[in-house]
């Protein structure tokens, strides 16, 4: 009986040395992919605004052409800076026919490449950085192994403690209840902030909606003004 108790404080004792480790790792590089997330967000927006700045200056006296190039931006901000539901990798690969970059770039070149390619090919850049922050790195197996190991820890102690009243009376049982409800408190939260670290688009505290929602309202504004022409009312006025 000695022997398989041993045994038994062995597994327990591997396999939670295990998690807290592998825990570590995970949160860690959990938490810098989420601080490139928020990085590269900030960096793709203000590309676009300097777009839009550099597009007004560009467009000034051709007004079609200034509001394809303003539609093909809301485009771009609606359909891509903002999509979550696609996996980057596939969203990089594929090539829409109606890429409003593309479109800019070609309602504002004539033979060659002109002013406003610098600024295209900088928001495409931070476009790469956004789907490369947004890719999910760890596979699906990570996160088994994890609740694995948390379950054998968790499993192994109370068979580990079974039978200490008999040397300790039942006030020591007292006392493993409230040290196995801190463990399972403590193992369900790591967990649930790394899988809120896994999906920075979902409902969680972690998320990276929320901001990117605050900084495209203002850009969405500015767009729905520039198309209104109620920036050049009240410039002229």
């Amino acid at each position: 009986a000695q022997d398989s108790s041993q045994y038994v404080q062995n597994i327990l004792t591997t396999c939670g040395l295990m998690f807290s480790i592998l825990t570590g790792y995970t949160w860690y590089f959990m938490y810098m992919q989420q601080e490139s997330i928020f990085l590269a967000l900030f960096e793709e927006t203000t590309a676009v605004k300097i777009l839009l700045e550099q597009i007004a200056l560009v467009c000034e006296g051709r007004k079609e052409m200034y509001r394809d190039i303003l539609d093909s931006i809301k485009r771009y901000v609606r359909d891509d800076l903002t999509q979550f539901t696609v996996e980057p990798s596939i969203l990089l690969s594929s090539r829409p026919v109606d890429d409003p970059l593309q479109e800019i770039m070609y309602l504002t070149s004539v033979g060659e490449p002109s002013v406003v390619y610098q600024s295209v090919k900088a928001l495409r850049q931070a476009r790469a950085y956004r789907l490369g922050a947004l890719q999910r790195k760890l596979p699906q197996i990570h996160f088994i192994l994890l609740w694995s190991l948390a379950a054998i820890v968790l499993v192994t102690f109370p068979v580990l403690g079974a039978g200490v009243q008999t040397i300790g009376g039942q006030a020591i049982l007292g006392v493993q209840r409230v040290y196995l409800s801190f463990i399972v408190f403590g193992i369900t939260m790591i967990l649930g902030i790394i899988d809120e670290l896994y999906k920075p688009a979902g409902d969680g505290a972690y998320n990276v909606a929320a901001t990117l929602s605050i900084m495209v309202k203002g850009l969405e504004e500015e767009l729905e003004g520039r198309l209104e022409d109620r920036y050049l009312t009240s410039f002229l006025s």
